[in-house]
Order: structure tokens, then sequence, then C-alpha cells
């Protein structure tokens, strides 16, 4: 038995040290660029660092303050040391979520062990999660999601062991409530998935009430400062949610009021705003299963999947479903967990817009991997039976493989190409070149075309945080505006090349659209060849 347990324990060493390189292996170079909340999450963990309060001056912020919302505060505090150690460059603002990454593939083989007592099944669930292209995306970048998904990982972990040694209510409740700090769709379902474990498992809390008490009391303690802070916090919600009239509305306004004007009861009832909501709700929740997003094209966000590939290989399709079925014919406490696991990861992501999300449904890891194991266990069961059981064995490895390189080959060589724009590519070398001419001019005006340039220009010139947190506030008034920001000579904004090539002595970075080819001094392309920035001199 001993042997055995070494035997399982090796091989789980070889899946960490593969979910390690596969999240590590050139992770400052692809994604080709940071995009705009990486680098928000870097120069804000750097202005922490330097000073003890973010670019806008907040000590210690609970939440960030970043591109007019508010994003949960953990993944800035966890970069940290990582920006501290390695710079403020691509490597170090990714550091913690690839850090997290390949530990939450190491939390899940104990998870799922304690879930289904099998080694067996937790090391392919573990390795299927180690390559897992969903859960590899936002490994590979700076996702708050990704740390909230390892906090959510490891408190269901610790309140299985609770359940047999209940001192461990305490730190799971405690994990529970630190991944509200991580990312705004856990702040919904992390509390709906507890209320279900304490629905099922009401008989045994009861047994333990008096530890299960003193845990949620000092979980709340470790809440006080979200609790205080989420009225802030929801401001991103409001700004994402399907539950606004805007939008939403419009054609049932229209509907509803045709129905009046001609006395149709049914149709009023049918385009009653409440129908409505409920309806775009439903739709948002069940187009996370759709089976082209899951496993063939994504959601058509290039940064959120490689080119031409869904959020899953295709060849764990076959084997989810069989998974599912399995499960669903088993009887325990596991059967619930994984299920309920599943069913409500995509209720958060279901409330906003542009649905599927992956990010706000990254929840669902590692239900899908787990139904994939569960599934490849049962399918080299069933072969058994068969004359050409080694065969058919092989080819679906083969198969396997293929699939797994066809993503690798996609990830590494068609993706940094062909979706380099969606990265912002092109910014850091857009300053890096900028930096050494700009002392030549008294103003630089730089397109707000792509969106959010000033933090590239914050974090690629390392901006000393404290002058920033004394000179962000150009209008005097504490506010922003999303599209124009002031930061010295440098004015954020539209182009009109029009006006402002009669500026004296300036620097004019616009996009093709915005300053003829025959104006430029320079141009800086994306990684396909087309271009990004030109630069132009008045």
């Amino acid at each position: 038995m001993l042997t055995k347990l070494f035997t399982d324990f090796k091989f789980l060493l070889i899946i960490v040290v593969i979910a390690a390189f596969l999240r590590f292996f050139q992770l400052g170079v692809n994604p080709p660029s940071l995009d705009w909340d990486e680098a928000s999450l870097g120069y804000n963990a750097y202005s922490i660092l330097q000073t003890g309060a973010d670019e806008y001056g907040n000590k210690f912020p609970t939440a960030i303050r970043s591109f007019g919302d508010y994003k949960p505060a953990a993944y800035v505090y966890l970069d940290i040391p990582s920006v501290y150690l390695f710079g403020l460059n691509e490597f170090g603002v990714r550091f913690p979520s690839a850090f997290f990454g390949a530990l939450t593939v190491l939390v899940v083989f104990f998870m799922v062990r304690e879930l289904f007592g099998s080694n067996k099944l937790a090391l392919l669930s573990s390795f299927l999660l180690a390559i897992s292209p969903w859960h590899l995306q936002f490994s590979r970048t700076a996702f708050e999601a990704n740390i909230g998904l390892f906090f959510f990982i490891s408190a269901v972990f610790i309140f299985l062991k609770a359940l047999k040694n209940p001192k461990f209510f305490i730190l799971s409740f405690i994990l529970f409530a630190l991944t509200l700090y991580s990312y705004q769709s856990f702040r919904l379902v992390a509390p709906v998935f507890v209320l279900g474990l304490l629905i099922y498992f009401r008989k045994s809390l009861w047994k333990k009430r008096k530890i299960v008490l003193i845990s949620a009391i000092l979980a709340l303690v470790v809440l006080v400062p979200f609790l205080k802070s989420l009225l802030t916090d929801l401001s991103r919600f409001s700004s994402v949610t399907v539950l606004t009239p805007t939008g939403t509305l419009d054609s049932s306004i229209k509907e509803l009021q045709y129905d009046k004007s001609n006395n149709d009861r049914l149709g009023e009832l049918l385009h009653n705003r409440r129908i409505v909501y409920s309806l775009t709700v439903i739709k948002g929740y069940l187009d996370h299963y759709d089976p082209n997003f899951l496993f063939v094209k994504g959601d058509g966000v290039p940064r959120h999947h490689p080119v031409d590939f869904g959020m899953l290989y295709l060849l764990e399709l076959p084997f989810v479903l069989l998974g599912i079925l399995n499960l669903y014919t088993k009887k325990g406490s596991s059967k619930f967990i994984v299920f309920w696991w599943f069913l409500i990861a995509p209720v958060a992501s279901a409330l906003t817009t542009g649905t599927p999300h992956p990010v706000r449904a990254l929840a669902f890891l590692p239900t899908f991997q787990i139904f994939s194991a569960l599934g490849i266990l049962k399918f080299i069961e069933q072969t058994q039976r068969f004359k050409f059981k080694t065969a058919i064995l092989a080819v679906t490895a083969v198969v396997f493989i293929l699939n797994i390189a066809y993503y690798l080959h996609q990830y590494y060589v068609h993706t940094p190409r062909d979706v380099s724009e969606s990265w912002q590519y092109g910014s850091k070398e857009l300053f890096s070149y900028l930096s050494k001419v700009d002392k030549n001019y008294d103003k630089v005006v730089v397109t707000y075309k792509y969106d959010q340039p000033y933090i590239f220009y914050l974090f690629y010139n390392k901006i000393d945080p404290s002058w920033y947190q004394k000179h962000w506030d150009y209008k005097g008034d504490g506010t922003v505006d999303r599209m124009k920001r002031v930061i010295g000579k440098y004015e954020f904004r539209n182009i009109d090349y029009n006006k402002d090539r009669n500026i004296k002595k300036a620097l004019i970075i616009g996009t093709p659209d915005e300053i003829p080819k025959e104006k430029a001094i320079k141009e800086i392309k994306f990684l396909d060849g087309s271009v990004a920035f030109r630069i132009a001199s008045s």
C-alpha cells in the first residue's frame, strides 16, 4: 500500500511540474502584451508598494478604483511581492496568476480525493486541469478570477476535511470569505454554493454547531472591510448587469406600448419588464452550456481563448457527457456537491451582459475536468470487454494527444500573431520610443482609440506613484473623463489631426484612420503586420 501511495504522489508531482511549466513557459512573452486591466493591476501594486496607496491616493484600499469602476483588491496585494522581486513588467504582473494556477491543480487532487476517495480519479482530474485550455488561458494572464478560483476550491477542500475534523471549519469559512475579495462573480457564486452546503449538511453541521458558529463569526470579522466597501464595489456590477432598463428593455417598451394601444392584455403580460428580465437571465445562464462555446469556438472574445478553439478540448465532449451520466447514477454527498457546483457556477455571469463569459463563469472549473475524468475511467472500464481494447485505447490516446498539440500550436503560434491588437500590442513599443524623444517636444497627444492608453504610460515609464497621486486630478474635482487624461505634457484623447497638427512642437500619435500615412515619421505595427500607431510631429 505504501508503494502505491508513493507511486500516486510521484505522478502528482509530475502533474504539478507539467502544470507549472505550462503556466510559466514564456509567461512574459505570450500573451504578447499586457492588456489595460493587467497594466492597471501591476501599476497599482507598484503604487501601493511605493506609497501605501493606489494610483488615486487611496490608502490600502479593499477595492481598486480603475477606469471608472472598482475591482476587488486581492490580486493587487498578491502582486506586490512579485513586482518587488521581478520588477514592474509582464512576468512580475502575471506571476501570482501562474503560481496560484499551478497550486490550484495540486489542491484539486486533494479535493477530488476527499470527495470520491479515489487517487486515480483525483490524479486524472488534476491532470486534466493542468492541461485545460480554459484554466491555462486565465492562469497565464493577470485575471483576478483565477485567484478567486484557488480560494474557492481550497475552501471546498477544507470544508470536506472539516466534516471529519470540525476544527477545519474555521479555515474553510475564512477561505470562503477571502474568495469575496478576489473577483466580482465569486461574490454571488460563493455564498450561493455555501448556502447549498449548509442546507445539505444541516444535520451534521447542527451537531457541530458551536465550532460552525465560531467559524461563521470569524469569517464575518474577515469580511468587515469588504462589507464597508460593498456599495462602492457594486458600481462594477451596475455597469455590466442586464438588470437595467437601458438596452434590455428598449424593444419590449415599444412592444408594450403597442400592446396597450390595442388593449392586448396577454401582450402586456408577456412584455412586462419582469418577464423580459427573467428570460434574459435564463438565456444568459443557458448560454454557458452551449457546446459551441465550450468545445468549438469559445465566446468570440480573442483574449479569452486561442484562435479557433473552445474553452475545453473537443475530445472531452463525449467523456464529459459519459461522466455526467456516471455520476448521476451514484449516491452520496459527492454527487450533490459536484452537480450543485456545476449548476450554480454561471449564475453571476448570467446576470451580466456579453454571455457566455468564460472569466465570470470560471467557477465552472474543475467540474468539467471531474466529469471528464469520470467519463474516461468509465470508458476504460467498458473497453475491457472488447477484443481490440488495446487498439481502441491507443487510438483514443493518439487523438487526445493530437488535440492537445493543436491547442498548443494555436496558442503559441497563431494566436499571438492573429489577435495581438486585442492585447493592446504596440503600447510597450510606443512608450519605449516616446520616452527617448519626448524631451524634444512640448506636448505629446496620444489617441484614445485603443482605450485607456494612459495606464501603459504610467506602467512602462514607471511613473513615480507619489507624483502621479498629486497630479491625476487635473480638473480639480476628483473625477476623471474616461475618454481623456492629462498627465504632465502627455494628453490622452481622440485625435483630430487637422486641428492637432497646428499645435506647436507636439508629437501626435494616432491610428491609421486618424493620421495620414504620408504625415507619419514612424509606424508601430501589430504582430500581423498591420499598423497599430502612426506618429507625426507638428
